[in-house]
């Protein structure tokens, strides 16, 4: 046996022709599971202040929970089991709506620090307790600032940043944002100095910065300042670097601007701010998004500008895809930084803002993002929630989905802490507000590989369906074959039907009696063209269509073969439509069947003025072929003709079977026509041939 020949059976071999698309689906279809599962451990009853924290490095975390009592508002520390450590009591009101508490260790002991803001009327004071340090620092009541009070009801938010040494003292400053709404003040950065109690702030700005980071841009071992610029345009008054426009603020440790502000004109604009670096290149990257009716404001969109203020690149998010709100995410992996556009769509971008990798959203509503650490393996995960959908979806920085998980929870922010038990079990605290709380532990899934074994099971139903398919392809070839030569058969039949003994008789006759009389030029005329019509029928004997104007030209040389043969007995009228093309396609003998069985059984019967119209009309996808006469009508001919009618049958079955081929039926139909007096006047027969546009 030939190679080609060996070669070509295996390609059309059932075992073969499965492993393609099975092989294919193993590669783009993940296994039946996932390496991860997360364990979701509801929590019975959450305070809204709760907070898990190693405060004295042990490895066991301790609970921090804040509280209202009489009179003081408090903090409580305590241990895994909830006995109380200690309580501290503080002389003015706690709203965690307004600041919650943090943790830092600016002396850089084995004592974490408790920080949280207070307020009472109008003044906002700086609360610090260094716990389990019995020489540690403990200050309450530190006045920081005014902070703004409309209707009783506090309007500014205090935002910690970090901690950083400015003065080089071994003890670090403490650096956070104030955001103030329906009020200019404050509207700053501030950094406290807690060894010489100095505060120092940034210079009054209307533009608000939420959520501010602290982070080394340019490798220089200073930290910058920037954070989430809104512009709300609740302050008319003119102030430097007005909230009627956003603005690119990069701040140093010294709370002094890095560069001149950009400033991005529209109201409710929003600019979010990180650091990017990637090889050589070091700046910020900047997603700017607006919910402006003002058409005049910039396109949202995603830039690159340069540790200098110089914008390098920009590209609008319409023209990724993304038309709604959309967040910018920058993850610092071991490798590079990766930027992340969070929309409709889950869209990583590399240095040049081009899309290289992009996942569909796993929501069809709202959602929030959390940058963490869930797994503790050094690398940070993608974590989004929709509280509609209550569903919490965990990806790892290749925009893979890691798990993906039903709970509950609010719309206010979500706080993580780390839970570290005496056992040296390590989870995830969530504090979801509304009472809501829970642990989450990303464990690996040890029945992971065994989705593998699907695989299998899919390349046989892949083998089990090619062999259907090939069992139906070779009955519907059966199928095709015997509707073939059933076509074939009836076309033997229809055109031996169709030149009858009779006709055939007659027009011999008729041409024997033109010769008798010595008519010998209409002798010759009749029998051109009975030989035109005879051969037409043997060269199209073979064909199941034929253009119309073929058709037309067949059933006029057999109309003007019987007006030789009866005179002036009957006429016709043959009538073409304007937007009908003679070059469509119409089954054979689909004039002439009709045409003939007028003449013989209606038209004949009549002593004289007999007329058969024939015409071709355009009606949307079909051509409507009507022949019509004034005959006697089928009612009065049934009782005359000595017919089998055994033509029209054929000619029903010949479309019966075509329109099991074509896409739109053959339908015909035989109408009676009557006067006034319900007399009947002839017969129109009409067949709607279908044809393409």
């Amino acid at each position: 046996m030939k190679v080609g020949s060996i070669l070509k059976k295996i390609t059309y071999s059932s075992v073969f022709l499965a492993g393609i698309p099975a092989i294919l689906v193993m590669l783009f279809l993940p296994p039946l599971g996932t390496k991860y599962r997360l364990q979701v451990e509801p929590v019975d009853k959450i305070y809204s202040g709760s907070f898990y924290v190693d405060l004295n490095s042990d490895t066991i975390s301790e609970i921090v929970r804040s509280g209202k009592g009489v009179p003081y508002f408090h903090i409580l520390v305590m241990d895994n089991d909830m006995r109380v450590y200690d309580q501290w009591n503080l002389q003015d009101s706690i709203d965690l709506d307004m600041s919650d508490f943090f943790f830092g260790n600016f002396d850089h002991d084995r004592y974490k620090e408790i920080y949280i803001f207070t307020y009472k009327d109008d003044s906002l004071f700086l609360n610090i307790n260094e716990f389990f340090d019995p020489e540690g620092i403990k200050s309450d009541h530190i006045y920081i600032t005014k902070i703004s009070v409309v209707n009783k009801k506090i309007t500014s938010i205090v935002w910690p940043a970090g901690f950083f040494d400015t003065n080089s003292d071994g003890k670090d400053e403490l650096f956070f944002s104030i955001q103030t709404g329906f009020g200019l003040e404050p509207r700053r950065l501030y950094s406290y100095d807690i060894v010489h109690k100095e505060l120092k702030s940034s210079q009054l700005t209307g533009v608000i910065c939420q959520w501010p980071k602290m982070y080394d841009s340019d490798g220089d071992g200073r930290p910058e300042i920037f954070g989430l610029m809104g512009a709300s345009g609740n302050y008319k008054t003119w102030v430097p670097f007005s909230d009627w426009s956003t603005w690119l603020m990069v701040f140093d440790d010294n709370l002094r601007f890095k560069f001149q502000p950009v400033e991005f004109p529209g109201l409710t604009n929003l600019l979010e701010i990180n650091s990017y670096t990637n090889g050589g290149f070091k700046g910020y990257v900047v997603s700017h998004n607006t919910g402006s009716a003002d058409t005049t404001v910039f396109k949202p969109r995603i830039m690159f500008y340069s540790l200098k203020g110089k914008k390098i690149r920009e590209r609008l998010f319409s023209d990724l895809g993304l038309n709604t709100f959309t967040h910018m995410v920058v993850l610092k992996s071991r490798n590079t930084d990766r930027i992340y556009l969070l929309g409709t769509e889950l869209l990583e971008l590399n240095d040049q803002l081009v899309v290289i990798n992009k996942v569909k959203s796993p929501f069809n509503s709202y959602f929030s993002y959390y940058i963490l650490d869930i797994d503790f393996d050094g690398e940070d995960e993608l974590l989004l929630y929709s509280v509609s959908e209550e569903k919490l979806v965990v990806y790892n920085a290749a925009l893979q989905k890691i798990v993906e998980t039903k709970l509950k929870g609010t719309d206010q922010i979500f706080r993580f802490s780390h839970y570290s038990s005496k056992n040296y079990e390590n989870k995830i605290f969530l504090n979801a507000g509304g009472g809501y709380g829970y642990f989450l532990k990303l464990k690996k899934n040890n029945y992971y590989y065994l989705g593998y074994l699907a695989y299998p099971g899919i390349y046989l139903l892949f083998f089990v369906f090619i062999i259907l398919i090939k069992r139906i392809n070779t009955l519907q070839v059966v199928q095709k074959e015997s509707l073939n030569r059933r076509l074939v058969t009836l076309q033997l039949q229809g055109i031996k039907s169709q030149l009858d003994p009779h006709f055939t008789f007659n027009t011999l006759n008729s041409i024997a009696s033109l010769i008798y009389l010595e008519d010998r030029e209409l002798a010759y005329d009749y029998m051109n063209k009975f030989t035109q019509l005879l051969r037409g029928l043997i060269n199209d004997a073979d064909r199941i269509y034929r253009s119309l104007g073929e058709e037309l030209e067949f059933v006029t040389t057999y109309l003007e073969l019987e007006k030789l043969r009866f005179g002036d007995k009957f006429n016709y009228e043959i009538i073409i439509g304007e937007n009908v093309s003679q070059r469509e396609q119409v089954p054979k003998l689909v004039l002439h069947t009709f045409a003939e069985n007028a003449i013989k059984h209606g038209i004949m019967s009549r002593t004289e003025g007999g007329i058969l119209k024939i015409r071709a009309e355009k009606d949307k996808d079909y051509l409507i072929l009507s022949i019509e006469d004034n005959g006697i009508g089928r009612e009065r001919a049934e009782g005359q003709s000595t017919s089998t009618g055994k033509g029209l049958r054929l000619t029903g079955e010949f479309y019966d079977i075509l329109n099991q081929i074509n896409k739109k039926p053959i339908r015909h139909f035989i109408i009676d026509l009557h006067n006034e007096k319900e007399d009947s006047v002839g017969t129109r027969v009409e067949v709607w041939v279908p044809v393409e546009d």
